[in-house]
Protein backbone atom coordinates (compact mmCIF):
# COMPACT_ATOMS: atom_id res chain seq x y z
CA UNK A 1 0.00 0.00 0.00
CA UNK A 2 0.95 3.84 -0.70
CA UNK A 3 0.86 5.90 1.81
CA UNK A 4 -1.56 9.47 0.76
CA UNK A 5 0.78 12.33 0.11
CA UNK A 6 0.87 15.17 2.35
CA UNK A 7 0.29 18.56 2.09
CA UNK A 8 3.34 20.47 3.40
CA UNK A 9 2.04 23.82 4.18
CA UNK A 10 2.83 26.50 2.01
CA UNK A 11 5.44 28.64 3.51
CA UNK A 12 5.93 32.46 1.99
CA UNK A 13 9.10 34.89 3.45
CA UNK A 14 8.85 38.14 1.35
CA UNK A 15 11.44 40.90 1.58
CA UNK A 16 10.79 44.42 -0.03
CA UNK A 17 13.41 46.68 -0.25
CA UNK A 18 13.08 50.59 -0.99
CA UNK A 19 16.21 51.69 -2.42
CA UNK A 20 18.30 54.08 -5.02
CA UNK A 21 19.62 52.53 -8.35
CA UNK A 22 23.54 53.02 -6.86
CA UNK A 23 25.39 52.46 -4.24
CA UNK A 24 27.30 55.68 -3.75
CA UNK A 25 25.50 58.78 -3.94
CA UNK A 26 28.20 60.15 -5.93
CA UNK A 27 27.10 57.95 -7.95
CA UNK A 28 23.88 59.77 -8.61
CA UNK A 29 22.97 61.46 -11.96
CA UNK A 30 21.86 64.53 -10.79
CA UNK A 31 22.62 66.76 -7.36
CA UNK A 32 19.93 66.83 -4.78
CA UNK A 33 17.43 65.60 -2.16
CA UNK A 34 15.06 62.92 -2.80
CA UNK A 35 12.49 60.70 -0.31
CA UNK A 36 10.35 58.02 -0.57
CA UNK A 37 8.75 56.07 2.07
CA UNK A 38 7.44 52.84 2.08
CA UNK A 39 4.38 50.95 3.49
CA UNK A 40 2.86 47.64 3.72
CA UNK A 41 -0.77 46.81 4.63
CA UNK A 42 -2.50 43.19 4.56
CA UNK A 43 -5.43 43.28 2.11
CA UNK A 44 -8.85 43.30 4.03
CA UNK A 45 -7.14 43.58 7.26
CA UNK A 46 -7.35 46.14 10.43
CA UNK A 47 -6.39 50.06 8.48
CA UNK A 48 -4.36 49.64 11.60
CA UNK A 49 -1.75 46.93 10.96
CA UNK A 50 0.67 49.35 9.11
CA UNK A 51 4.30 48.29 8.45
CA UNK A 52 6.20 51.13 8.38
CA UNK A 53 8.78 53.47 9.65
CA UNK A 54 5.89 54.89 11.74
CA UNK A 55 4.62 51.95 13.39
CA UNK A 56 8.11 50.45 13.71
CA UNK A 57 9.17 53.79 15.51
CA UNK A 58 5.90 53.97 17.53
CA UNK A 59 6.66 50.11 18.35
CA UNK A 60 3.15 48.92 16.42
CA UNK A 61 4.46 46.84 14.11
CA UNK A 62 2.65 43.76 13.00
CA UNK A 63 3.87 40.46 14.06
CA UNK A 64 3.67 39.63 10.29
CA UNK A 65 6.70 41.93 9.82
CA UNK A 66 9.99 43.72 10.25
CA UNK A 67 11.10 47.26 9.21
CA UNK A 68 14.15 48.14 9.19
CA UNK A 69 16.33 51.68 7.61
CA UNK A 70 20.06 51.07 6.22
CA UNK A 71 20.86 53.70 8.59
CA UNK A 72 19.68 53.58 12.42
CA UNK A 73 17.95 57.06 12.01
CA UNK A 74 16.97 56.68 8.85
CA UNK A 75 13.07 57.29 7.79
CA UNK A 76 12.93 56.73 4.44
CA UNK A 77 14.72 55.90 1.18
CA UNK A 78 16.55 59.26 0.90
CA UNK A 79 19.40 60.32 -0.99
CA UNK A 80 21.47 63.94 -0.46
CA UNK A 81 23.99 64.39 -3.00
CA UNK A 82 25.77 67.30 -2.78
CA UNK A 83 29.12 68.62 -5.02
CA UNK A 84 31.84 66.83 -3.52
CA UNK A 85 34.46 69.80 -4.17
CA UNK A 86 32.26 72.32 -2.14
CA UNK A 87 30.61 70.08 0.39
CA UNK A 88 33.01 67.26 0.90
CA UNK A 89 31.08 65.30 3.82
CA UNK A 90 27.39 65.91 3.77
CA UNK A 91 26.12 63.04 0.95
CA UNK A 92 23.43 60.33 2.31
CA UNK A 93 22.08 57.35 1.01
CA UNK A 94 19.26 55.43 2.80
CA UNK A 95 17.20 52.60 2.14
CA UNK A 96 14.58 50.94 3.60
CA UNK A 97 13.57 46.54 3.48
CA UNK A 98 10.29 45.26 4.87
CA UNK A 99 10.25 41.55 5.85
CA UNK A 100 6.52 39.91 5.51
CA UNK A 101 6.54 36.54 7.44
CA UNK A 102 3.74 33.69 7.11
CA UNK A 103 2.38 35.78 3.90
CA UNK A 104 1.21 32.10 2.79
CA UNK A 105 -2.23 32.61 1.54
CA UNK A 106 -2.72 36.31 2.06
CA UNK A 107 -2.51 39.73 0.21
CA UNK A 108 -0.53 42.41 0.47
CA UNK A 109 -0.06 46.34 -0.56
CA UNK A 110 3.40 47.45 -0.95
CA UNK A 111 3.23 51.37 -1.18
CA UNK A 112 5.83 54.11 -2.14
CA UNK A 113 5.02 57.19 -1.43
CA UNK A 114 7.43 60.13 -2.26
CA UNK A 115 7.98 62.57 0.70
CA UNK A 116 8.02 66.29 -0.58
CA UNK A 117 9.93 69.17 1.31
CA UNK A 118 9.46 72.91 1.61
CA UNK A 119 10.26 73.64 -1.87
CA UNK A 120 12.19 72.58 -5.03
CA UNK A 121 16.34 73.86 -4.40
CA UNK A 122 18.13 74.95 -6.42
CA UNK A 123 15.79 74.70 -9.63
CA UNK A 124 17.65 77.05 -11.69
CA UNK A 125 21.17 75.19 -11.32
CA UNK A 126 21.88 72.63 -13.96
CA UNK A 127 22.60 69.19 -12.26
CA UNK A 128 20.24 69.93 -9.72
CA UNK A 129 16.97 67.77 -11.61
CA UNK A 130 16.72 65.92 -7.83
CA UNK A 131 13.16 64.83 -8.60
CA UNK A 132 14.27 62.67 -11.36
CA UNK A 133 16.06 60.54 -8.46
CA UNK A 134 13.19 57.86 -7.78
CA UNK A 135 14.11 54.91 -5.78
CA UNK A 136 13.06 51.44 -7.14
CA UNK A 137 11.08 49.09 -5.14
CA UNK A 138 12.06 45.42 -5.34
CA UNK A 139 10.15 42.71 -3.76
CA UNK A 140 11.40 38.99 -3.25
CA UNK A 141 10.10 35.63 -2.38
CA UNK A 142 12.63 34.46 0.25
CA UNK A 143 11.03 31.22 0.35
CA UNK A 144 10.93 29.57 -3.24
CA UNK A 145 13.67 28.23 -5.04
CA UNK A 146 12.67 28.62 -8.35
CA UNK A 147 11.11 31.95 -8.10
CA UNK A 148 13.42 34.93 -5.90
CA UNK A 149 12.49 38.72 -7.83
CA UNK A 150 9.18 39.31 -8.44
CA UNK A 151 9.99 42.02 -11.26
CA UNK A 152 13.46 41.71 -12.21
CA UNK A 153 13.37 45.69 -12.69
CA UNK A 154 11.31 46.46 -9.79
CA UNK A 155 9.09 49.72 -9.86
CA UNK A 156 9.60 53.01 -9.51
CA UNK A 157 7.32 56.04 -9.46
CA UNK A 158 7.58 58.12 -12.92
CA UNK A 159 9.66 60.55 -13.35
CA UNK A 160 9.56 63.77 -16.26
CA UNK A 161 12.38 66.11 -17.45
CA UNK A 162 9.25 68.71 -17.62
CA UNK A 163 7.52 67.79 -14.09
CA UNK A 164 9.37 69.03 -10.70
CA UNK A 165 8.32 68.04 -7.94
CA UNK A 166 7.02 71.95 -7.01
CA UNK A 167 5.78 74.81 -8.93
CA UNK A 168 5.20 78.67 -8.13
CA UNK A 169 1.78 79.14 -7.68
CA UNK A 170 0.26 83.14 -8.29
CA UNK A 171 1.76 84.49 -5.21
CA UNK A 172 5.49 83.37 -6.26
CA UNK A 173 5.72 80.90 -3.26
CA UNK A 174 6.12 77.16 -3.72
CA UNK A 175 3.46 74.45 -3.73
CA UNK A 176 3.57 70.85 -4.33
CA UNK A 177 3.02 70.53 -8.23
CA UNK A 178 -0.10 68.38 -8.82
CA UNK A 179 1.01 66.79 -11.81
CA UNK A 180 4.30 64.99 -9.94
CA UNK A 181 3.49 61.54 -9.74
CA UNK A 182 5.42 60.00 -6.42
CA UNK A 183 3.09 57.49 -5.15
CA UNK A 184 2.29 53.80 -6.19
CA UNK A 185 0.96 50.51 -4.65
CA UNK A 186 2.05 46.77 -6.11
CA UNK A 187 -0.42 44.24 -4.87
CA UNK A 188 1.51 40.74 -4.18
CA UNK A 189 -0.57 37.60 -3.20
CA UNK A 190 1.43 34.43 -1.87
CA UNK A 191 -0.43 31.17 -2.86
CA UNK A 192 1.09 27.58 -4.57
Amino acid sequence: PTKAPVNAPIMCTLQATLAFPFDDPSDAPYYGYHACNMKVTEVGASSDDVCSYDSSYYETLPEWCTYENSDPDGDSAYIANLDDYYYPDVDILTSETIEIFNAAGRTFNVAMSHKFFDKDYYPDTPGFEDYLLAPVLKINNMSHGSQTALSADGWSHPVDIDTPTHIKNQNDEWEVNPDYQGDFVVTVACDD
